[in-house]
């Protein structure tokens, strides 16, 4: 609720007006966020209560933030004229989805009443999480900078149509694992949620369409002897269990992943394969386009995706190890 109601108000309501607003989290539980507000130039920073309903009894509480976070907005979906009214005599800010708002601060005062216009929550769409979404967020993951890039080069560099860009970043804004750092610049945020949604995503929806089939070798002694094999560098990426001995050292593979551009029958003979649905080499189409950590393993987050996917005590573990050295500093 809370995620759709902060994108209804900064996006919509607060737009309509040409205000701009920049949400941010809180360094404290006792808000729910920071909205700095920027009109006719001046800048202000508000302290905010969320409430689906205000009512008569939650006011004490309002009032009492009140002696420690000035200027405090509430934001509702509902406020009633009483309650606005009382609001307003204690010089606190509001807005709800009706479009009335009280903005309120000693520099500032935008107030609009009875506009009648109701504005709707957006149902999450998963416009974000799309498999056109989910490469997009994984560049971002790769270099969070990418975010800012033009439509068109966010479209090359992640392998998915122009117009998908921009409802990929709505969805993302709405569902809150983006913000605006200004009026031309976004920020991921809630990057831990926002990767375990991915991890989920991916495995159920992108993956599965990926894949290339399932092999064995010729020889049974190629599979002990996986790392001799000739990987092509740019266009062949070690997976799975293989890319996490190569990130970790710790795990030895009992299934061999393959991403790769190769085509199909290339990839046989170079590596004596004998297509088997039931193979325990696994072959994927690589789907993303920017650089590598490693010569010829696929970025950490996809080896992470898959590790954990097995539900395998030591695959787990393995990816655990992965976060921890090459995901958590930039995730947390």
């Amino acid at each position: 609720m809370e995620n759709r109601l902060i994108y209804t108000v900064t996006e919509e309501i607060l737009k309509e007006h040409n205000i701009n607003a920049l949400w941010t989290e809180p360094d404290t539980k006792d808000l729910d966020g920071i909205l700095t507000i920027t009109y006719k130039g001046i800048k202000q920073k508000f302290y905010v209560e969320i409430k689906k309903e205000l009512r008569n009894y939650q006011l004490d509480q309002i009032f009492r933030q009140t002696v420690t976070y000035s200027p405090l907005l509430v934001i509702a979906e509902t406020i009633f004229p009483n309650i606005r009214n009382l609001l307003k005599e204690h010089k606190i800010g509001y807005i709800d989805l009706n479009g009335n708002m009280n903005i309120e601060a000693d520099n500032f005062l935008l107030r609009i009443e009875g506009s009648n216009k109701k504005y709707l929550h957006r149902e999450k769409r998963g416009r974000a999480f799309t498999k056109a979404g989910l490469k997009a967020i994984l560049l971002f993951f790769y270099n969070e900078e990418k975010i800012n890039d033009t439509y068109r080069e966010i479209a090359k560099n992640s392998g998915i149509a122009v117009g998908s860009v921009k409802l990929i970043l709505d969805g993302l804004i709405e569902e809150g694992f983006v913000l605006r750092k200004n009026d031309k610049e976004l920020k991921l945020t809630n990057k831990k949620d926002l990767l375990l949604k991915w991890i989920t995503c991916y495995n159920e929806k992108l993956k599965p369409n990926l894949l290339l089939g399932n092999f064995n070798f010729m020889k049974v002694d190629d599979f002990k002897n996986w790392k001799e094999l000739k990987i092509d560098r740019e266009d062949t990426f070690w997976g799975g269990e293989a890319a996490g001995n190569i990130y970790t050292g710790y795990l030895l593979p009992q299934t061999l992943t393959l991403y790769t551009n190769e085509k199909k029958l290339d990839l046989i003979k170079k590596h004596r394969l004998i297509p088997d649905d039931n193979g325990n080499i696994i072959v994927f189409e690589r789907f993303w386009r920017f650089g590598q950590e490693r010569g010829i393993v696929v970025p950490p987050i996809i080896a992470y995706a898959d590790l954990l996917e097995t539900n395998d005590r030591r695959c787990i573990e393995t990816a655990q190890k992965i976060y921890e050295q090459h995901l958590k500093n930039t995730i947390e």
